[in-house]
């Protein structure tokens, strides 16, 4: 499937009788049919002011600057200036983009792949996730195991697109 054949959508959508259909570009269209619903059903506009859902493609259009995924799956970071908390929430971001994008079977990461990634000893990465997991930006998953937590996302959202420097458990 090419660029172009993934980049426009068709909808369809039916609420309580009322029918609604757009097609176009992603960018159009996924607007024009949120407004639909805020008008067909307004406790959806509620829930959406409510309700967090992460904004992947802007994330991952700013983590690329510093961060890079190969088609296996495997975690690059390509700068070295970045502190080791700050690291590991990147990582653990790509592992959960990784994980939504089908290259990885989990959305999560051992120690060890951590400090391969960010290029920090194990040790180093043990003392980060403590304080990390403190600020409940990530979470143990297994023994050994980590992954980023919807309050993670939230605050390298705010923080890469607010233009602000990239976070971590100490700003």
């Amino acid at each position: 499937m090419t660029e172009t054949e993934v980049s426009h959508i068709k909808v369809h959508v039916e609420v309580n009788g009322i029918c609604y259909e757009a097609s176009g570009t992603v960018e159009e269209t996924i607007p024009q049919v949120l407004h639909f619903l805020s008008q067909a059903v307004p406790t959806y506009d509620l829930a959406r002011k409510l309700v967090y859902v992460p904004n992947l493609a802007g994330l991952a259009d700013k983590v690329s600057g510093f961060a890079k995924m190969t088609n296996t799956g495997q975690l690059l970071l390509t700068r070295g200036d970045l502190s080791a908390d700050k690291a590991v929430t990147t990582v653990l971001f790509m592992a959960y983009l990784a994980g939504k994008m089908s290259k990885r079977e989990a959305d999560s990461l051992s120690i060890e792949e951590i400090a391969a990634a960010v290029g920090k000893a194990p040790k180093t990465i043990r003392n980060v996730i403590v304080d990390l997991q403190k600020s409940s930006l990530i979470e143990r998953i297994g023994r050994g195991t980590y992954r980023i937590t919807p309050r993670g996302l939230m605050q390298l959202e705010s923080s890469l697109l607010s233009g602000s420097q990239l976070g971590g458990a100490h700003e």
